[in-house]
C-alpha cells in the first residue's frame, strides 16, 4: 500500500505545476494517456486516462494535488522538459527525476523515483505517452 500511495502521489506531482509551453511544439486539447511502471521484480498494467491538456498546463495530471512534493528543478529546452522533484511521503522522502519531449500531437517520455528505506530503497520507472485525439469539449 505504501509503494501505491508514493506512485499516485508521485505522479500528481509530477511537475504538473503551471509553466508556458509557448516555445515548445505542443498543440492544445484533448489527449489519450498511457503510462506504465516497472519496479524491480514486477511491472504494473498500462492505464490510458483522457484529459484536456492546454498551453498553461501541458502536462497530464493523474490525481488531484501534490501534497508533500516540490519542483527542486525543472528546464524546458526547445520541445524537451526535464525535472527534479522531491516528496515527503508517509515519513519518507522520495526522489524523482523525468523527461517529456513533445512532438505537435503527442509525447512521450519517462520518470524514475527513487524510495527510501521504508519502502525497501527501490527504484520505479514509468513511461509515459500522450496523443491528441480532439478539441476539448
Amino acid at each position: 500500500m505504501l509503494k501505491k500511495s508514493i506512485f499516485i502521489a508521485f505522479l500528481s506531482a509530477i511537475i504538473f505545476s503551471p509553466f508556458s509551453a509557448n516555445c515548445m511544439d505542443f498543440k492544445p486539447g484533448k489527449y489519450e494517456i498511457t503510462s506504465k511502471m516497472e519496479m524491480q521484480g514486477m511491472s504494473m498494467p498500462a492505464q490510458t486516462v483522457i484529459q484536456c491538456l492546454t498551453q498553461e498546463k501541458p502536462i497530464p495530471d493523474k490525481s488531484s494535488g501534490n501534497q508533500g512534493c516540490e519542483i527542486v528543478d525543472m528546464q524546458e529546452n526547445g520541445n524537451k522538459l526535464t525535472w527534479t522533484m522531491e516528496c515527503m511521503q508517509e515519513g519518507q522522502k522520495v526522489t524523482s527525476t523525468g523527461e517529456m519531449i513533445y512532438s505537435e500531437d503527442s509525447f512521450a517520455g519517462g520518470m524514475t523515483m527513487e524510495t527510501g528505506p521504508q519502502a525497501g530503497n527501490m527504484t520505479i520507472k514509468t513511461q509515459i505517452t500522450g496523443k491528441r485525439i480532439g478539441s476539448c469539449d
